[in-house]
């Protein structure tokens, strides 16, 4: 069956796709040593023992993990975002020793994929308890996201 996912699902999937891409571009930044010492919070990033470098690079890829599925599965999604932001939070308060502006949107990324979970079921639960055939229920679904 084909869906299209709510549309705080997909804002979830910016937020998730966008908060990734730090974690993963430090780690490849970390990985080839081309982050420069000149910043106090580079300098206090590479301080960090390697159990917080792969908490921050393991949240990039769960992240990643995240946004894929926001698209095809809200409800499995919802979970992934919901360790995402769990494992997001305390690797940027180790890593950057702060608790960052990206730690308020993971959890709202969080918070959005719950919605759009919940959302999508609704949606589900409608069009096979309102009298509508499986067919006319999916082409509905399909057309617009609501029942």
């Amino acid at each position: 069956m084909s869906f299209r996912s709510p549309v705080v699902s997909k804002l979830a999937a910016a937020l998730v796709a966008l908060l990734s891409f730090g974690p993963l571009a430090t780690g490849l930044g970390l990985a080839l040593d081309m982050l420069p010492d000149q910043f106090p919070a580079i300098r206090s990033f590479r301080a960090v023992p390697p159990i917080g470098h792969a908490l921050w690079v393991g949240s990039g890829l769960i992240g990643v993990l995240s946004a894929v599925l926001l698209l095809r599965r809200p409800v499995l999604a919802a979970v992934c975002c919901a360790v995402f932001a769990a494992i997001y939070v305390p690797a940027a308060v180790t890593v950057w020793l702060q608790f960052t502006f990206g730690c308020w949107l993971a959890i709202a990324a969080a918070i959005l994929a719950a919605a759009g979970a919940w959302i999508a079921g609704k949606a589900r639960r409608s069009i096979q308890t309102d009298g509508h055939s499986d067919a006319a229920g999916q082409a509905r679904l399909q057309s617009d996201g609501t029942p």
